[in-house]
């Protein structure tokens, strides 16, 4: 009879090392990927809100006040025009910046998003101290 010894607490590490290496990977392809959502066959998404929590909310933050840590900007704190807003979601270079471009978004939907934020900067702005988040917000370059 042949027996098999295992000490449970090296499989068992070795399995919680697998399941980290496993939850790395999945964070960092969604961090790759998942800011790239440039699928427009949304017919049910109508508003800028809605167009906004699709497309860039996943990285800048439903509020827009963007994430410090990852180096991704508030975009409520933009000096851009709607029409600027709208030339960088749908155009530009890859080079220049480290957001996707949204090539084949259209124009209205991109000018809903623009003023989505114009919306939200709109409510960060009026809204009271103990109301907003205290942490510090990285202004795009």
């Amino acid at each position: 009879m042949l027996r098999c010894h295992f000490d449970r607490a090296t499989v068992s590490g070795e399995i919680s090392q697998k399941i980290i290496r496993l939850h790395i990977l999945v964070i960092a392809l969604i961090t790759l990927f998942g800011c790239s959502r440039d699928h427009h066959d949304h017919p049910e998404l109508t508003t800028g809100q809605e167009l906004f929590d699709y497309h860039c909310a996943e990285c800048h933050g439903k509020d827009g006040t963007g994430r410090i840590v990852d180096l991704i900007p508030a975009n409520i704190l933009t000096k851009k025009s709607q029409r600027e807003i709208i030339a960088f979601i749908t155009s530009g270079t890859k080079h220049d910046r480290s957001m996707p471009i949204f090539k084949t978004m259209p124009e209205r939907e991109a000018g809903r998003i623009a003023y989505h934020l114009f919306d939200l900067r709109n409510r960060y702005d009026s809204a009271g101290r103990k109301e907003k988040k205290f942490k510090e917000l990285l202004l795009e370059p």
